[in-house]
């Protein structure tokens, strides 16, 4: 027959539940089973964080709406992150359907998946978590500025109109960064969000609604929604009326993500409870 005890004499509150034999025989090894419980502080961070995560993958989400503005408006009607447009071109120019150049959708396709595949590569070699997101996501990032930068300093050297030679160049940048930010952001496994296409987030808020999936993934998913509508409108403006400088928008929207991200630190655990 086996005794329970309660040891409440342990140091900083920690209980251990103990076993031992009572009819005389050499008592097992005691070991105590302790249970760790999140304090509040820790939870309340936890939430705090993820909100502040999401707004910047909100942001980047704008960025890449007015990256595709860009693309699309003025390299040939080609998208550098919406793939999904580009492998319907792909299609017209198989099937000899007026469209967009087909090189120039070839050349998007390919340097999009090279970023991805890139990116995926350097996130599974990522270190611990530290602050938003690991920091393997921030370097990303920072080749994806860089990326967008050397897009900005082409563009400008065009005045904003390339010949068709410097579009290959334009497109092949432009698709190589979204292919990046691409596997930054799915690396960190928030589900729905791409930050470079909206089909899977509407499917994911139309879940929301039907039940299957939490309605507290909804702000989140609107906020991904609205931010691309919001980056298209905002780089269409901007090529129309500022054509020359309208890259710097999503430049300067990654840049700030990453200012914003390297400067949140996660604050230290709170207290935490042993049962």
């Amino acid at each position: 027959m086996w005794d329970s005890r309660d040891d409440i004499s342990m140091p900083n509150g920690q209980a251990g539940v103990m076993a031992r034999k009572s009819d005389g025989e050499d008592p097992l090894s005691e070991t105590p089973i302790r249970f760790d419980v999140p304090s509040a502080s820790s939870i309340a961070s936890s939430s705090d964080r993820e909100c502040v995560r999401d707004l910047l993958l909100v942001a980047l989400t704008v960025a890449s709406g007015a990256v595709d503005a860009i693309s699309y408006l003025g390299l040939g009607k080609v998208f550098s992150a919406f793939m999904t447009g580009n492998l319907v071109f792909l299609g017209f120019g198989m099937a000899e359907i007026k469209g967009p150049n087909v090189v120039l959708v070839i050349v998007a396709l390919s340097m999009f998946t090279t970023g991805a595949y890139l990116g995926l590569w350097f996130t599974s070699l990522r270190s611990n978590e530290a602050g938003l997101w690991p920091p393997a996501v921030t370097v990303l990032l920072i080749l994806v500025a860089v990326t967008e930068a050397s897009f900005f300093v082409v563009w400008l050297s065009t005045a904003g109109r390339p010949s068709t030679e410097v579009a290959d160049v334009l497109i092949a940048l432009f698709s190589l960064a979204m292919g990046i930010q691409t596997a930054a952001v799915r690396s960190l496994s928030v589900q729905g969000i791409f930050t470079t296409a909206g089909t899977f987030t509407l499917v994911a808020f139309a879940g929301t609604f039907a039940r299957s999936r939490s309605i507290s993934e909804m702000p989140r998913l609107v906020g991904v929604l609205l931010g691309l509508v919001a980056g298209a409108v905002a780089g269409g403006v901007l090529f129309l009326h500022a054509r020359s400088y309208a890259p710097a928008l999503p430049l300067m929207i990654t840049v700030l993500v990453i200012l914003a991200a390297s400067t949140t630190r996660s604050s230290p655990n709170g207290p935490r409870q042993r049962f």
